[in-house]
């Protein structure tokens, strides 16, 4: 009986790992509840993610880059230890036109790494009415 219920548990154990490590048709979605926790795996373990299509909702915000180039980001924001910390990617529209600052948008592309910049090129960015929670807690 104890054999039956060690395989049974780790049958269990490998169709959850198998069912969250689809290829790279896959599409990560960032989920509303776990936005944070989701978005700092994905920067942290970034090279399992790079080459693979990820999908998330948040606040279209224009950076300010040194070099001087438009730049964009899809991001919400943190309370830190000590600070309000920026959550989110930075996102190349590759000729798309950009929105309004803080325009509430669902993104979709394929995370890449340009010159040592985790960056999402879209494929898809649509402005939604209806915002998520844009200040996590």
């Amino acid at each position: 009986m104890k054999r039956i219920m060690a395989l049974f548990a780790v049958l269990v154990v490998a169709t959850i790992a198998l069912a969250g490590c689809g290829g790279n048709d896959d599409t990560m979605v960032i989920s509303e509840r776990f936005f944070a926790e989701e978005m700092q795996d994905l920067v942290i373990n970034h090279r399992q993610y790079l080459d693979r299509d990820i999908q998330f909702e948040g606040l279209f915000r224009h950076m300010e880059p040194a070099d001087g180039r438009d730049r964009f980001m899809v991001m919400r924001y943190r309370l830190g230890c000590c600070d309000i910390e920026i959550i989110g990617l930075q996102v190349l529209l590759d000729g798309a036109e950009p929105f309004e600052e803080e325009a509430w948008v669902e993104v979709g592309g394929t995370l890449i790494l340009e010159n040592g910049v985790l960056a999402l090129r879209v494929t898809s960015i649509t402005e939604l009415e209806e915002r998520g929670n844009w200040f996590l807690t």
